[in-house]
């Protein structure tokens, strides 16, 4: 994918650090990005789940151990597997970043490009009755309120799609590794915030996904609120519900809830 302009390059010293540390056979290999994924989940997936055992108590130890032990494995796994799977072809590694303003212009098209690739794919899942009793289902059994492991209950075929939808653009446009791991790494934080249970202070909700706007989408009949990157494909396309901030802030009075 061309870059975007001329302007500076501020992101080469990052660029340099990666292709020094990380190295140019990594760089290149076809799913690098799938590194920012993982570590993505496991930094957020910790990061939340203490806040569920140990600030707001929404969470048992028991049953944030039991998320983690299922998850995570899976995850790393997925990754080791990748990492050393004999592909022997790789992408060309570019000797500089991208410029700030070609950063920039990338990865915003990424985000809006996965934004109404996944929304139309969800749009599918809940308006096609097969779909929806023979994958979809497994996503909406799990209960409210919801936990940041919530969105990772989901039927294979989901999980396949989705990540399709989410990374086949920047993958074929082949965009700098750089931005790919950033769209990557921002892609799957916000993800799991649509699913953390929270209204996180300062987070940008006028502008993305979160959890007090998806919370009705698993809460009420009709469905609502389908884009789990940014608010714009459920405005451009009438399937957006105006939410109430706090929403997502109510923990269960008893019980444990079951993901």
């Amino acid at each position: 994918m061309a870059q975007f302009g001329m302007g500076n390059h501020l992101l080469d010293p990052l660029w340099d650090a990666m292709v020094r540390y990380i190295g140019v056979d990594t760089l290149g290999h076809p799913l690098f990005f799938v590194a920012s994924v993982m570590t993505t989940v496991v930094v957020a997936g910790l990061a939340f789940s203490a806040i569920d055992v140990f600030v707001t108590r929404k969470l048992a130890f028991a049953s944030a151990a039991k998320y983690l032990v299922i998850t995570l494995p899976g995850y790393l796994l997925v990754f080791v597997l990748l990492r050393w799977m004999p592909i022997g072809f790789r992408f060309e590694v570019p000797s500089a970043a991208p410029t700030t303003l070609g950063f920039l212009g990338e990865f915003a098209v990424c985000m809006i490009v996965g934004d109404v690739a996944s929304y139309w794919w969800h749009r599918l899942e809940h308006g096609s009755r097969f779909v929806f009793r023979n994958v979809h289902h497994v996503h909406h059994a799990v209960e409210l309120p919801l936990t940041v492991w919530s969105g990772f209950y989901v039927h294979p075929i989901e999980s396949a799609v989705v990540f399709s939808t989410f990374y086949i653009f920047p993958f074929v446009m082949q965009v700098h590794p750089l931005t790919f791991a950033a769209y990557a790494a921002t892609n799957t934080f916000i993800t799991m915030v649509t699913h953390c249970g929270y209204d996180l202070p300062l987070y940008p909700s006028s502008l993305l996904a979160s959890a007090p706007m998806h919370e009705p989408h698993h809460a009420e009949k009709v469905p609502c609120n389908f884009s789990v990157l940014l608010n714009l494909s459920d405005r451009l396309f009438g399937t957006y519900k105006p939410f109430a901030p706090v929403a997502a802030t109510q923990a269960p009075a008893a019980g444990d809830p079951v993901p």
